[in-house]
């Protein structure tokens, strides 16, 4: 059988019909469920990206904190 469009879909039985569009649905559902996973995968990567920038930032405020705080110790004594 030649390929089934929506042009040739009237030849085929009502049953036919329904079978088809139910595939076409299935296909399409899970072409939309991977395009889903693919991106929570990047969800996921720039969420990870976002904290370990902000850990970075915060060590770095961290560690100039306690320079500035070694700075004003030494001064005292």
């Amino acid at each position: 059988m030649a390929k089934i469009t929506r042009f040739n879909l009237h030849t085929l039985s009502p049953y036919e019909q329904a079978a088809w569009r139910k595939e076409r649905r299935a296909e399409a559902y899970a072409m939309q469920q991977k395009a889903a996973a693919l991106a929570d995968g990047f969800a996921a990567i720039r969420t990870n990206h976002a904290v370990q920038s902000g850990n970075l930032i915060s060590r770095a405020a961290m560690d100039r904190m306690a320079a500035e705080a070694r700075q004003r110790l030494s001064k005292l004594v």
